[in-house]
């Protein structure tokens, strides 16, 4: 995402040949009249404009690797009196266990990328996304008392995880991860149903919630049962 001056863009891609960039203009509406058109508006340019300011939250690339700002600070010991240290934790490095990768970046700065699109997610990020949205949905259930929102929620997190696709970089933690979401979030989106008194959709979800427990069972003594155990999550406290 990158500073133009129509405001901020998003570059789709660079042509090999030339260079060109295809730009999407993501504020273009604010220098034109308000119009029925659908379509983004694009620019073709050949100039490298620079990256937007990267700020807590935002997805960046830096010389590591792929990952999200944690923390931006002064730098003690830079050249420059005001340059900034980013603390960024990689995403697209994965260690065995629940172990992460952090690096701290001062120069060059890190480039923010917009966030991926579900389908664009591997399974880390989809059970990372469904445990945001489990995060918020507890909230909305037990402080808020709004069990219309807590249940779309819910229901949002047990959609993120509902297909995802395995592949080598699935450790056994995100897929023992992913039967706990899915397992909590049917649950409690059942019990919402009730609050509710929609008693069809709470049969559903407390139902999908028993199917993934009879599959767990199944499977006890196996390398995600033995997971469980050893971080002290029983099938009962899962439920």
């Amino acid at each position: 995402i990158v500073h133009t001056p129509y405001g901020r863009g998003l570059v789709i891609r660079t042509r090999k040949s030339d260079g060109i960039k295809e730009v999407q203009l993501l504020e273009w509406e604010g220098f034109v009249k308000p119009s029925k058109r659908q379509q983004p508006f694009m620019m073709y340019t050949s100039v490298d404009y620079p990256s937007v300011t990267p700020h807590v939250g935002d997805d960046v690339v830096c010389q590591y690797g792929r990952g999200r700002v944690t923390q931006i600070s002064r730098a003690a010991d830079a050249k420059e009196e005001r340059a900034l240290e980013y603390s960024i934790a990689l995403s697209s490095w994965r260690l065995n266990g629940r172990s992460t990768v952090t690096c701290h970046v001062i120069s060059p700065p890190p480039r923010v990328v917009r966030k991926h699109a579900p389908s664009e997610m591997d399974a880390h990020e989809k059970v990372a996304l469904a445990k945001s949205h489990k995060s918020k949905a507890t909230n909305y259930f037990s402080q808020k008392k709004d069990y219309n929102l807590a249940l779309t929620t819910y229901a949002s997190a047990v959609d993120a995880v509902r297909n995802v696709q395995h592949d080598h970089t699935s450790t056994n933690e995100v897929r023992a991860d992913l039967v706990v979401v899915m397992v909590t979030c049917s649950n409690n989106a059942a019990t919402c149903c009730i609050k509710l008194e929609k008693w069809d959709e709470a049969s559903k979800f407390a139902k999908n919630a028993l199917i993934l427990l009879d599959a767990l069972y199944g499977k006890r003594g196996k390398k995600i049962h033995t997971i469980f155990q050893k971080e002290g999550t029983i099938d009962a406290k899962i439920f």
